[in-house]
């Protein structure tokens, strides 16, 4: 089962924290159950206007074996319910790491998962 799987990929430069791989283990339960069948990449894509906004943009797209690395939009089980729990294990994040003002969450079908922010400048 993917929830069972999930584990960080090994491929980026800081490993999540346990509090962010329970926050993903949950986000995934609504993720998976949107998308379309055969999926080989979900992604979750936030902007916020600011450090600490909990309102902005999301973006939920779906990277199928089929039609290559082209990813589509789809709608999750819930559109607010990933994007609730990214924003509320944000407050168990160092305070170093809370000023993140996008987000991007990479599920992969094997049960990988990457979770990258990006802070201003």
């Amino acid at each position: 089962m993917l929830l069972l799987a999930l584990a960080p990929a090994g491929a980026f430069a800081q490993s999540a924290s346990p509090a962010e791989t329970e926050a993903v283990a949950r986000m995934a339960e609504c993720l998976v159950q949107g998308a379309p069948d055969h999926w080989q990449r979900i992604y979750m894509v936030i902007d916020l206007p600011e450090p600490g906004a909990t309102t902005g943009k999301v973006r939920y797209l779906a990277a199928l074996a089929s039609a290559g690395d082209q990813p589509n939009a789809y709608m999750p089980c819930d559109v607010r319910r990933p994007v609730d729990i990214l924003l509320e294990s944000r407050e168990r994040q160092a305070p170093e790491r809370r000023g993140w003002t996008g987000a991007r969450l990479t599920l992969h079908a094997d049960g990988k998962f990457e979770l990258n922010y990006d802070y201003p400048k």
